[in-house]
């Protein structure tokens, strides 16, 4: 029997309490890992999440999630507060990204909080966008981790462009 499960059956302490320390007892011990979405598609997971066309790609927007989660991804951790630097890559030379209506560009880094476990933010697209490219997302790269565990994702596959249909 876990230590903390034993202490439960003693104290008039709410279970969430319990529940909680537990949450970062297992997180010290490895359980814990980052969850991007929109999640990748195909067979293994390693196509684009999103696929808009070329006419819909100017002024595209979507969310992602960032999810501080355990190994199961059962349960987000929501003990987590930070930050973790967010990398959004281009492949477009002619199309442009922003974050959150910031100013449209290229690639953009930036140090991302995380309020109980889970970061949110929009990437609204611009400029021309050509069939065949892509935005990737890269989280944690310098690998700060968690509790000395490894949260790095890199090159997530969140968009790949494609033609217009014909029709």
């Amino acid at each position: 029997m876990r230590y903390l499960d034993y202490l439960k059956r003693f104290t008039y302490t709410p279970n969430e309490f319990y529940d909680h320390l537990k949450g970062m007892e297992d997180a010290a011990g490895g359980d814990v890992d980052l969850v991007i979405l929109p999640a990748m598609t195909g067979e293994s997971a390693n196509g684009p999440a999103l696929e808009p066309t070329v006419a819909e790609s100017d002024g595209y927007a979507f969310d992602v999630t960032l999810q501080i989660m355990n190994k199961a991804k059962t349960k987000v951790l929501e003990w987590f507060n930070g930050s973790r630097e967010v990398k959004v890559d281009i492949t477009s030379t002619s199309g442009t990204i922003a974050i959150d209506d910031g100013e449209q560009g290229g690639d953009a880094t930036k140090n991302m909080a995380f309020v109980n476990g889970v970061c949110k933010f929009t990437v609204t697209m611009g400029g021309t966008w050509a069939a065949g490219e892509t935005i990737m997302v890269t989280v944690d790269d310098s690998n700060v981790g968690i509790m000395g565990y490894t949260v790095e994702k890199n090159n997530h596959f969140l968009v790949k462009v494609k033609a217009n249909s014909a029709g």
